[in-house]
Order: structure tokens, then sequence, then C-alpha cells
């Protein structure tokens, strides 16, 4: 009996042990399953609260226009280097405590605006200065008056000039000297487009010493290669490098001691000069530097085309003509030179001579 009363307090320290055991594991269960309810909780909080974190920075981050280029994957510069922590990270199986504050929830931002915009045409201050004066549209000034139309000229003109030109001029005029060779020949003047003869080749006509018949002017000179007193001058062939019967002349200044304008022109190796004798015909005289009518002007320097013209002014009707040295229409050989109006020598372009 005494060992079996002996054994029986140490059987119920043992079931009271157990007791306590099964208790303590009891407990270190629902402590477990409380913690990972309690852990889920926090978890399903902080998970909403990212969510939410998430929505508000998308809704802030989304850009309002169209980026005008695209996004780069590559960086813009290259990440620096950098160490490894120094401590490792401790990771606690279970949460310590429940936050101190819970989070409170944030609302995305709004993609509108809080008011309506207003639109407007008209500004939204007057001006503060007004226009003194309306504008207008008519014009401040009239015409002072109207445009006055002339009547018929008073005077009819004149039909001839009211002064005659005197004849000549009173002082010899300060030309510059005449460059030309002691002798050279008179050669009428030819230029491209000229149509002589309906022939549009270049001719060489050149003065001669000839017999005519005063009283007509065609072809009708014979043309000779010596020059005497009383002989008249007409065309014949002169072309370069081949025989010809044209004469030579020379030209013999106006003394500047008298009052006769022009100059001579002289047969060369001779005493004969040209000469105008009556209102037209052209002869050889004895040279008199004193005569009017072996006076010629116009003269130019060697090459130049020129008129040569009668110094003694000639009248037609109280007016005072124009004449050259030329022939009859288009020329020929045979044709005798005479003073013509040079209007007329014009129109057939033969009123220009050249020396050569």
């Amino acid at each position: 009996m005494a060992s079996t009363t002996s054994r029986c307090p140490n059987a119920k320290l043992a079931v009271v042990g157990g007791s306590i055991v099964i208790s303590i594991g009891a407990l270190t269960i629902l402590g477990v399953v409380g913690g990972i309810e309690l852990h889920n909780k926090l978890d399903a909080q902080r998970a909403a609260v990212s969510l939410a974190q998430m929505e508000a920075d998308k809704e802030t981050l989304e850009p309002s226009e169209v980026p005008s280029t695209k996004p780069s994957f590559r960086p813009s510069s290259l990440p620096t280097g950098s160490s490894s922590p120094s401590v490792q990270p401790t990771l606690s199986a279970y949460p310590s405590a429940e936050p101190s504050i819970k989070p409170s929830a944030s609302v995305a931002p709004s993609n509108f605006p809080s008011q309506t915009p207003t639109e407007s045409t008209s500004p939204s201050v007057a001006p503060s200065i007004k226009p003194s004066v309306n504008p207008s549209f008519t014009p401040s000034d009239l015409p002072s008056a109207s445009p006055t139309i002339s009547k018929a000229p008073t005077f009819n003109p004149t039909k001839r000039p009211t002064q005659i030109p005197t004849p000549m001029p009173t002082n010899r005029p300060t030309n510059k000297p005449i460059s030309l060779p002691s002798s050279f020949r008179l050669r009428l003047h030819w230029e491209l487009g000229d149509f002589w003869q309906d022939d549009p080749r270049e001719m060489w006509l050149c003065m001669a010493c000839a017999y005519c018949d005063p009283n007509q002017f065609d072809e009708n000179c014979n043309v000779v290669n010596y020059c005497r007193e009383g002989m008249m001058l007409a065309l014949t062939e002169c072309r370069p490098n081949k025989w010809t019967d044209a004469a030579k002349f020379s030209f013999l200044p106006g003394q500047t001691d008298n009052d006769l304008e022009g100059d001579q022109i002289q047969v060369t190796d001779s005493n004969f000069c040209l000469s105008l004798v009556g209102a037209r015909a052209i002869k050889l005289e004895i040279c008199n530097a004193s005569k009017i009518e072996q006076r010629f002007t116009g003269f130019r320097s060697e090459g130049s085309a020129t008129e040569i013209s009668p110094a003694k002014v000639s009248k037609k009707d109280g007016v005072v003509e124009e004449r050259c040295l030329t022939q009859h229409h288009h020329p020929r050989e045979g044709e005798r030179i005479y003073s013509e109006e040079c209007r007329l020598a014009r129109i057939s372009d033969t009123n220009l001579w050249t020396t050569y």
C-alpha cells in the first residue's frame, strides 16, 4: 500500500504537467494562427495602399500631350559603379507589432478641370482711349476747281522761217587740224547694207578726171588718167591692187587770215583745184584761195566717212539749201560728179566720201 500511495502523487504531477504542455502548445498554435491572420491582413492593407498609390502616380505622371519623340530604350548616361551593401538584411518571421498609423486612402487626381472655361470674342476690358474722330470714307478735301480745256492755238505756225540764216559764220571755226595723207583718192563710201544697182556686193568707185557733157548726168563721161583745166570729175573703178584711172588729191587747209570758210581740194602734182561753177557743176580751175567757189567743208581725218559740201551758200526761194558732192541716183562708172541737195543723196546712200 505504501508503495502505491507513493506513486500517485507523481502520476498527478505528470497529468498536470501534460495539461500544461498541452495548454502551452494550444496557445502557441493560436498565437501562430493569429500572427498569420494579422500578417495576411497587413499584407492586404499594404497591397491596397500600394495599388491606390500606383493609380495616383499613373494619373499624375500621365502626359497631357503626345511626346514629340519616341522614347529611347537606352539609358541617357551610364550607371556609376556602386558597391554591394555591407550588411545583409535581416528577415523576421513575424511582424513585431501592428503599424502605429494606418495609411489614409489617397484620392486619385481628376482629369477634368474644376471649372468650365469661358470663351469670349470681345476684349475683357474696354480700351482706355477712344478715337477722337470717327473714320470717314469720303475725301476730306474737294478739288479746288474743275479742269479747264484750252481753246485752239492763238497763232498759226508760219510757213517759212521768219529769219533767214546768215550766209556764213563771222569767225572761222576753231577745229582741230585734219590729219590726211599728202596724196589720197576720194572714194564714194560703201557700207554693209548698201544695195546699189540691186547688187549687195561692195563697190569701189572713186573720183577721176573726165570729159563730160554738162547737160547730162548719166554715164556719159569719158574718164582719162590725166587732168586738165576745165575738165570735170566722174566715177571710175578703183578697187585696191588693180589698175585705175582714179585721180589723187591733196588737202589745202584754209588760211586763217581771211573770213572764208572751208578748205581746198587740189589735184596732186598740179595747180588745179575743184571749183563750183554755177549752182551745181564741179570743174577743175587754177587754185585761188581767195575764191569761195574753191572752198569745201566736211573733211575729217583719214578713213572717216564725211559729206563734202561747197562752202558757198546756195538758196532756193530764199531758203539756204544743204548741198553735197555726189552723182545721179545709184552709182555707175562714167557718171558725173556735181553738187546736189544732200537730202536726195542721202536717200540713195551716195552722200558720203572716204579718203584712202
